[in-house]
This record gives C-alpha cells, structure tokens and sequence, in this order.
C-alpha cells in the first residue's frame, strides 16, 4: 500500500473521525462522568469504613445507567432521536 492510499472499507474509504459507534456522545460521557463519581464515594467508603457511603457510591453508579440511556434516547447518544447515525458525511447503510 503506498502512502497515497487509504484503507477502505466496504463502505468506501476509512476515516477514523467519521467512525461512530465508540461512545463519543453526550451520553456516553455523562454515563461516565456520574459513574466516576459513584466510584469516588465508593472509594471513600471504603477508606472511611461506611455503609451508608457505600451505599450511596453503588446508586449514584447504578444511576449513571439510567442517565446514559435517557441522554441517548433523548438524542445525545450515538445515534440520534430519529434512530439514524448523527454526523455529517456518515456512511449509508
């Protein structure tokens, strides 16, 4: 393959900023940001012997779930509320 050329794929040639489906979102950065912090307060429950902090650290994980899948039902997510890859210049299927 000479420098000139480009994998391809079936859907024509690859460009890594035009893949989708790896998480970069709103939703998926949320589900993330919330998750962390339920494993912060998981942690320091743990350094801080604490049941109640446990407890909480383990809902507010269990809530970064719900808050991913509303944000991406919402439209945020990977695929927009039309259900459709959002994007511009995105391979059609």
């Amino acid at each position: 393959m000479s420098s000139q050329q480009t994998p391809s794929s079936p859907h024509g040639p690859a460009d890594i900023a035009d893949e989708h489906g790896h998480g970069h979102s709103v939703a998926a950065w949320a589900g993330v940001a919330v998750c962390l912090l339920g494993f912060l307060i998981l942690c320091l429950a743990v350094v801080f012997p604490s049941w109640t902090w446990g407890i909480v650290g383990g809902v507010v994980i269990l809530a970064s779930l719900v808050v991913a899948a509303v944000l991406a039902r919402a439209g945020y997510g990977v695929k927009g509320a039309d259900g459709k890859p959002v994007g511009a210049s995105r391979p059609k299927r």
